[in-house]
């Protein structure tokens, strides 16, 4: 199997929407900058100014960021590892197969228990669709390299209530 990454983003990361982002933080940027140069020394320069300037400024640098892919959250799983990258400001972590004890899974919701504790991925109802095939590669994972797999996935779930 092929190393598979799934964005577990809250909205698409087109190519479009990252040059948006990009173009909007420069924006912001540029004007933050000739905002805090035109009011230096002036009497608009009083604290409420400085402060609405820099939080434009610091927007701008965040929306440059995101725009780049440097804020970007994901999960990859590939033949020997699972790479998960939950929160911008954190290293992904890595799973493999000798430190993973077991995986539950839960309704939108993966947990991965190791030898350290439980790291838990919630990933929402905004697509399930890549949910559920992120879901599906996990368990295909976990049974590739006998990994405890506790609970079912939704679909198991509503395909054992039986209509």
């Amino acid at each position: 199997m092929a190393e598979k990454r799934y964005s577990i983003e809250l909205h698409e990361n087109a190519t479009t929407g990252k040059t948006m982002r990009l173009l909007m933080g420069l924006a912001c940027l540029a004007v933050s900058v000739w905002f805090m140069y035109s009011i230096r020394g002036t009497a608009a320069s009083v604290g409420t100014s400085w402060i609405a300037s820099g939080f434009l400024l610091m927007f701008g640098i965040w929306m440059i960021a995101t725009g780049l892919g440097y804020t970007e959250r994901y999960i990859t799983i590939g033949d020997d590892m699972i790479v998960l990258r939950q929160y911008f400001y954190r290293k992904p972590l890595t799973f493999v197969p000798s430190t993973l004890r077991a995986v539950e899974f839960r309704p939108v919701v993966i947990d991965f228990i190791t030898e350290t504790g439980k790291i838990t991925l919630r990933m929402g109802t905004t697509y399930p669709e890549r949910t559920a095939s992120i879901m599906e590669a996990v368990k295909q994972f976990c049974h590739r390299h006998e990994i405890e797999v506790i609970g079912a996935m939704p679909d198991e779930l509503e395909e054992g209530s039986g209509s």
